[in-house]
Formats: structure tokens, sequence, C-alpha cells
């Protein structure tokens, strides 16, 4: 018996020492066929009775749960959301979905009334799926979210999602692209033959031709546009790209796919059990959209271009991916939902199934969490300065950014700007490495080297306090004049420790006659204040990005100290308190984002150069730059942001604050508030923009760099 066990003991180690090392990943696509004909306003017509499309879902989930998929990519699914959560429960699977073509629709109710489109991925819960984003790749703008969606033509998007394989992230990105007939000889010789015969008009027939082109150039544009986004994942990371491309593996944009994207189709590497994931050969559902001419009442360029193209044979739908993984990987491919069940096929496409081997799939892993493995490619933007500022009139001039010319991942930024109301603005920004790259990074050091002119030739005095009047406003010149240097480390991806010293000069001058700031204590106030000061600060920041930030919170403290010395003419400590919060709303990516932020000053005999501030381009917008001073300020502002075009974005939000002598008052005070609204501009490295406030006082208008917060 002794021997027994021993043998069975030596059977065992094996198998418990490689069994963590022998893991394969099943992913499945599928384009589950909406089954509406995409015509009508208030309801689009139905190819099939209901009892059909149920027979259709069972054929679906009985063939699904043979592969035993560990992730689905699921597209064309219509009604999105109860759809996806009835096979997700039936697989008991997680999933995350996202609306893309809907019309008008408040949750369920709108037109068309029977049509809520999109993707969908769902996956086994042991790989811990989550929603990383959602990709607009073409379409008018619009809203798209499971709770609104206004929008008027097509829309494609692509689905981008996370699992965790040995704590390692995969990046999951579903797509499902325009639909136009590839430039195939079979598909010209359908059109022509439609023409010759009568069926159509040469002015039908021209126009066919022209449709068909713009949708193969649609479809090129969306492929470009998807590589862009999958190149700004994080470095090194392995992706799985699927759908259905609707472009076959010898088009243009397939090619231009694999080959740019460097992607592996692993049907190339899998079993050739099919030739196609659309057959009008053998898949009978086809026969539903399939319309001859000579069978419609109207015929018109989208209908001919179906008519003439689904009746050509190809595979349209992939999976695809990167090159952090290899061929000798791709354990098994093949062509899947491929059958009847309940005497229907699933889809009037098939799907495709891989096993992958990704047991070394951290094997030669950068780890992009040291900022030490981050390539940097040199850049350089430059924007002309051309705007108008309620507070400085008429502005001019120019703002470079270049990064990492000199190879060490730094940048330069720099503003030089002039403007009618006189301010004269020159600032310089050296940062080794660039604040962009070390964000959500490990460093061992950073420096950050500032030098900030900015005069204001008409800077305005209100009072002091939160009750002051804007009738007492009075003009004087604020000369301010700042060196700073700050060390700082990432301890890890998000604790930030910082380290500053900072030399200010702040000269009040050119005062108007009788002004307050003359007579009142101290009288540094109609002079010059100059102090050198050291900061220390600590931030926890799990923003996904520093420049225009979507997912994640930042809670941000710090102390600065000016010392009675004998090269201060002042002596304080402030303390600076802040809490953001980003979050995604809806897609296309619409951010709702929040701060609340409280500073005081502690010290005796505080001219006003050192007060903290509330109203203007960084505060409350809507109310004048300084509007408000005292030793304590809170501010809390809102926004959400939202894609227009392109670069081009918006912004409506909410700013409310006010001053107090200490913040154990401050809840005593009259709370100042201002709706805003304004634009945005996204350049690669900075973002411009333009905000509108709507104070009780006045209305200001704002220009400047850089979100708000």
């Amino acid at each position: 018996m002794k021997t027994l066990y021993k043998i069975l003991l030596l059977l065992f180690i094996p198998c418990v020492l490689f069994a963590d090392n022998e893991k394969t990943l099943r992913v499945l696509t599928i384009n589950i066929w909406s089954g509406v004909d995409y015509t009508g306003i208030w309801k689009f017509g139905e190819y099939e009775p209901v009892e059909r499309r149920d027979r259709r879902f069972l054929s679906l989930l009985y063939q699904i749960k043979q592969l035993e998929p560990d992730v689905i990519f699921i597209q064309e699914e219509n009604f999105l959301n109860r759809y996806v959560n009835r096979l997700a429960d039936s697989l008991s699977f997680d999933v995350i979905h996202q609306v893309v073509n809907a019309g008008i629709k408040f949750g369920s109710v709108g037109l068309p009334t029977n049509f809520k489109e999109g993707l969908a991925i769902l996956a086994n819960p042991s790989l811990q799926l989550e929603k990383i984003d959602a990709w607009k790749l073409s379409g008018s703008p619009g809203i798209h979210s499971a709770g609104v969606t206004i929008h008027f033509d097509e829309a494609v998007f692509a689905l981008v999602g996370q699992i965790k394989i040995n704590d390692i992230p995969v990046y999951l990105v579903g797509v499902h692209l325009h639909s136009a007939p590839p430039d195939n000889p079979d598909i010209h010789a359908n059109i022509d033959e439609f023409l010759h015969n009568g069926s159509i008009s040469q002015k039908e027939f021209k126009a066919a031709l022209k449709r068909w082109e713009r949708g193969r150039e649609r479809r090129g544009r969306e492929i470009k546009r998807l590589l862009q986004n999958i190149e700004r994942l994080p470095g090194s990371s392995a992706v799985i790209v699927a759908g259905d491309f609707n472009a076959d593996p010898d088009s243009p944009e397939m090619k231009h796919f694999v080959t740019d994207g460097i992607f592996i189709d692993t049907y190339e590497y899998g079993i050739r059990n099919h030739l196609y994931t659309w057959d009008p050969g053998r898949n009978t559902n086809i026969d539903y959209s399939t319309i001859s001419p000579d069978e419609s009442e109207k015929l018109n360029e989208r209908l001919l271009l179906f008519s003439a193209g689904d009746g050509i044979a190809r595979r349209i739908d992939y999976i695809l991916l990167n090159d952090r993984f290899r061929p000798h990987q791709i354990l098994y491919s093949a062509i899947a939902i491929d059958s009847l069940a309940y005497g229907v096929y699933p889809s009037d496409h098939y799907g495709v199934i891989a096993e992958i081997d990704v047991s070394h799939i951290n094997a030669d892993r950068v780890d992009y969490t040291l900022l030490k493995n981050i390539p940097v490619r040199s850049r350089m933007e430059f924007l002309p300065i051309l705007m108008y500022d309620t507070d400085i009139g008429f502005g001019y001039g120019g703002k470079a950014f270049l990064l990492n010319y000199l190879g060490g991942k730094e940048s330069f930024d720099i503003i030089a700007f002039n403007s009618t109301k006189g301010e004269r603005w020159y600032r310089l920004v050296f940062s080794i490495p660039d604040f962009e790259i070390r964000q959500g990074k490990k460093y061992p050091l950073a420096l950050d080297f500032v030098v900030d002119y900015d005069k204001w030739i008409h800077n305005s005095f209100f009072g002091i306090g939160s009750t002051s009047r804007y009738e007492d406003r009075e003009l004087y010149t604020q000369e301010p004049f700042e060196i700073k240097t700050t060390l700082s480390r990432g301890f890890n991806s998000h604790v930030i420790g910082r380290a500053g010293l900072k030399y200010t000069s702040i000269r009040n001058f050119n005062f108007e006659e009788a002004s307050k700031l003359y007579e009142l204590h101290p009288s540094l106030n109609s002079g010059t204040v100059r102090y050198t000061s050291l900061s220390a600060g600590m931030r926890y920041d799990t923003r996904n990005s520093y420049i225009n930030p979507s997912r994640g919170h930042v809670v941000d403290a710090e102390v600065e100290y000016v010392p009675d010395i004998s090269v201060n003419n002042v002596a304080f400590t402030s303390v600076n308190v802040s809490l953001q919060n980003y979050m995604v709303l809806f897609y296309p990516k619409t951010v709702f984002a929040l701060r609340l932020k409280m500073e005081s000053v502690y010290g005796n005999d505080l001219p006003v150069q050192v007060l903290i501030s509330a109203g203007g381009n960084n505060s409350i917008r809507g109310y004048s730059q300084n509007r408000f001073l005292d030793k304590t300020s809170v501010i809390a502002n809102m926004e959400i942001r939202f894609p227009i075009y392109r670069r081009l974005g918006g912004v409506v939000g909410y700013d409310a604050g006010t001053v107090s002598r200490n913040i154990g008052v401050i809840i005593d005070e009259k709370i100042k508030s201002s709706p805003v609204i304004g634009l945005r501009y996204y350049m690669d490295t900075f973002v411009v923009r333009v905000d509108a406030g709507f104070g009780s006082e006045t209305m200001g208008l704002y220009f400047n760099f850089g979100h708000v917060f």
C-alpha cells in the first residue's frame, strides 16, 4: 500500500507544479443578427416572428454551451440591454456593453420602437471583466448610452474591455464596422445586370456606385481610427480584437489592419472547416435580407447594394491577436456557430472560435508602471493665440510644447502673451520627466522648474471678505514674478510625494487716487512682497491621464512655509487640500468631473498679495479675477465634458465658493455661484479651453490652457 501511495504522489506532484502553467483562453465572436430591415421611422420592419427569434436565441445558447468559451464578443444584438443580460444570465457570465444605434430613446422608449442595437463582451467571472472605454469610429455627433440615445445616422463604435490572466491585463476590443460590399467583380456584374435588364435607371446605377465607394472609404477611415486608438492602449499590452469587420481578408482595409497593426488572424492558423462566415449558399437566414430588385416596390441605393452584395460568400468575421502573441500560441481556430439547432441557424453570420495558449502571456513582459520602461517619441506642438477674455481684453501670443527633444522624457512648455487690457504673461515650465508621461507610474525622482511672470496692468481690488461690494472696485497694477523648483517621487503608480523651493515677488503699484490699498494695513499692500518658501505635499492619484482624465480620483494636500527671516518681508503658512473625482457617464466619452478645494493662509498682518482669492479663470468663473479675498477659501467645481467633433469638445458646469477669515466660520458666509459653458480643443500634449461663466454681478469669458482641474 505504501508503494501505491508513493506512485500516486509522484503522479500528483507534476500536476500541481505545471497546472498553473497550462492555461488557455477560448474566445468566440458572433454577429447575432438584429432581424430588422433598418427601414421606417416609428418602427423598423422585422423579418421574422417573435417565436422564430426566440428559437434563434435558444440555438445560439445551445451552440455556445457546446463550445465552452471563456470570452464572447457579440455584435448587432437588439434589443441590447435585454438580450445581452438574458444571454449573460443563461451562461453565468459577466457582461459589458455599448449602445451604438438606437435613434431617439429614453431608456427603452422612443423611435424606432423596436430598435436598440450595440456591442457586448461576455466573460467568465474568473477573468474579472471590466469596461475600459468605447471608441466612436464614425458617425455624426450624438448621445449613445443605455439611458439616453439621440442620433440621426448610423454610428460605428469599438467596445473596449479588460480581463486579467495571471494578474496581467489583456485588452478586448469588440468591433462592428460599416457594412458596404467589397470591391468584388461579381458584385459589379450583378449591378451591371440590374442596369442592363431595366431594373434600375442610369441615375440609380450611378448613385449606387457612389454610395458603394463612400461606404468602402468610410470603413477604411474606421480601420485607421481603430488602429490609432489601439496604439494608445498601455504599451506592450496583449490585445484581442474581434468582431464583424464587414471586409474580406484581401480587402485593402483588412490588409492595412493586419499588416500595419501587426495583428495575427487566428483563422490562418486554424482548421479550415468552412471558408466563409457569410455563406448565402448554406445559411438560410440570409434569404430574409437578400431581396432582388424585381421583388421590391421601391429600390434605393442601399437596397440595391445589399441585393448585389449579400449573395456573395465571404469571410468577414475575425479574431485577431496583436504582436504580444505568437502563431504557435493559437492552439485551435475554426468557424463556429454554424449549425442548425431548434430548426434554425442562430444568425445570418457564422462565428469564429479560437483557443489561445496564455500560460506565458507575461513572458518578457515590460512593467509599464515603471517610468523607465516607457518609450517616448519626440514631438512639438505650437498654437498661435488670438482671443478675448473679460478680465484681460483682446490677447495675442503663442504657446509651444516640446516633448523629449533632449531624449530624457522631458518637456518644455512655453507661453508668451500680451493683451489690450495690459496682461503680460511669460511662462516657462521645464519638467523631467513630463507630467503626462509620469502619470500613473512609479519613478525615483522628477524635477519641475517654473518661471512665471504675469503682469496685470488693470488688476481689480474690491475689498476683503465675502461681503465686499462690486461697486467698490478700484484698479491698480499687480506684477507677480515666481521661480519654483519642485522635486517629486512616485512611490508607486498612485502615491506621489513632493517638496519644493520657491521665490516670489509680487509688486502692487499704479493706484487710483484715494485707493483703499494705501490705507489698508499693512503698508505692503501698496508695495512689494518678497519671500522664499518651502513646500511639501502628498498626492493619491488614480487618474488615467494628467492632461485629460476621464476616470479616477485625487486626494492632494500641500503645506507651504514662509519663514520669518531677513530675506523675506512676510511670514506665513498656507495649506491647500483638494479632492477630485472623474467618471464616464456614457459614450461617446462624456465625463463627469468634480472638485472640492480648500485653501487657508495663517499669519499676522498679511498683505493682499498673499491672501486667498476666489473668482476668475480657475475658481468661480463668472466673477471677476480675485473678486473675493480673505485668509480662507472653499471652491467647488462641477463639469460635464463631452465630445462635439473630432478634437473639439464642450463643457457645461457649475462653480460655487466663498471666502472667510478662517475655516471655522466659512459655513456662515454667503455662497457665490455661477453656471458655466465652454469649449475644449484637445491637442496631443495640452488642452485649449474657452469658458463663459454667468455670475450674479458679471458675465465672464475666459481663455486658457488645460482643464480648470
